[in-house]
């Protein structure tokens, strides 16, 4: 539903069940099939990278990275290209984010907010940096530049 204080974002479904949210202007392409190069001895999470517009991407897999399992993925490669600044001062990044399906425009407004549910936890803060609801179920707001920093990799 489009409401005049609803903001676009976009829908994403990393398979698995898990559903997460980013803002529409961070999300730059989605490539269907693309060429991934392994990188050994790298954690299973983000194990591959992707050549994109003459830039080497890191491409990571969230199921394996919030559930520590390598994820076996369909013929069906789509792979989301995020957008993300972790400084106003520095120049935009990008990465790949490995999806199950075709991000989905959505408008969310404020009366969605929630809390992220107990069950949810292993979508930890600050990765995510706010809830909503959608459709019955909580999704939450990723921070892409907090993700791609890799200071995720220090959470306990």
């Amino acid at each position: 539903m489009k409401t005049e204080e609803a903001s676009r974002a976009w829908l994403l479904d990393f398979g698995k069940g898990l559903q997460a949210a980013v803002g529409f202007h961070e999300m730059s392409h989605v490539l269907t099939s693309p060429l991934f190069f392994e990188i050994p001895c790298a954690p299973s999470y983000c194990s591959e990278v992707l050549v994109f517009q003459e830039h080497i991407l890191p491409v990571l897999d969230i199921p394996t990275l919030l559930g520590s399992q390598k994820m076996l993925h369909n013929t069906q490669e789509i792979v989301g290209i995020g957008v993300y600044q972790e400084d106003p001062s520095q120049p935009v990044g990008y990465g790949g984010l490995r999806l199950a399906a075709f991000p989905t425009p959505i408008y969310v407004n404020n009366e969605q907010a929630c809390d992220l549910p107990e069950y949810q936890k292993y979508w930890f803060s600050p990765l995510v940096i706010s809830c909503f609801l959608w459709e019955g179920i909580a999704i939450p707001i990723i921070d892409l530049a907090y993700l791609f920093s890799g200071k995720f990799a220090q959470q306990p």
